[in-house]
């Protein structure tokens, strides 16, 4: 690579504070989650599911949008999140035996 390339760089700007960004997108979903608590548990699993894999993937990926659905899931009220094992006191990330 020649050095004139090197000094190139791809600079981003911020329209918006990410905190701003993901609480308009967490109210802009609120109403699509469904009434009841189990509706929206599930409604929000589902999303969540589609999050990752389009985060694996790569394709279609919003982290706005992954971070609003977290916070809907975290609200006060909301059953705790239950791990692949079905254990509510490990979580996905921390349970013994599980991925590092």
């Amino acid at each position: 690579m020649r050095d004139h390339h090197r000094n190139r760089r791809i600079r981003a700007m911020r329209s918006e504070e990410p905190a701003e960004a993901i609480a308009a997108r967490a109210e802009a979903l609120r109403p699509f989650l469904g009434r009841s608590g189990e509706e929206r548990m599930r409604a929000l699993r589902r999303l969540l599911r589609a999050e990752r894999r389009a985060a694996g993937t790569g394709l279609g990926y919003d982290a706005i949008r992954h971070a609003a659905l977290r916070r809907l899931l975290a609200e006060p009220g909301q059953p705790p999140a239950v791990s692949p094992t079905g254990d509510p006191s490990a979580s996905a990330r921390g349970a013994a035996g599980g991925r590092a």
